[in-house]
């Protein structure tokens, strides 16, 4: 008996940990506690037709962070999860294409938006529904 409440103390406790390992795991990878300088925060406002996402960020220009919004105008609010993983492609983005033009670097911002709207949510918008303004 002593055994069998060892052996099922050992597996609790490789459970645990191995739950902890996971659950940091996934947090890393949704990019919370990231620590880019380029973090972004999206969110929804208004409703139907004038229903919004904004996402509110930085990108680097000549080495000075600059803020930037991307707006989304768009009828489909999203989930927390949707715009969890928008904020994440928007901040690869972002790492990614440090001291490019400006202008190279908003049209990553919109590409990159409009591709997860498709990719991620199987939401088709249309590009010129997306601005990225600094």
């Amino acid at each position: 008996m002593r055994k069998i409440t060892r052996l099922a103390a050992v597996a609790g406790l490789s459970a645990a940990l191995a739950g902890g390992a996971l659950t940091q795991g996934a947090f890393a990878q949704t990019g919370g506690g990231s620590t880019s300088p380029h973090a972004y925060t999206c969110s929804n406002s208004g409703d139907g037709i004038n229903h919004v996402v904004s996402c509110v960020g930085k990108i680097t220009d000549n080495d000075v962070l600059k803020n930037v919004t991307v707006n989304v105008k768009d009828i489909n609010v999203l989930s927390d999860n949707q715009l969890k993983d928008l904020e994440v492609a928007l901040v690869n983005v972002a790492d990614n294409k440090v001291n490019l033009p400006v202008l190279i670097q908003k049209n990553e911002l919109v590409t990159t938006t409009v591709n997860t709207y498709l990719s991620k949510f199987g939401i088709v918008i249309n590009v010129l529904k997306v601005l990225a303004v600094i």
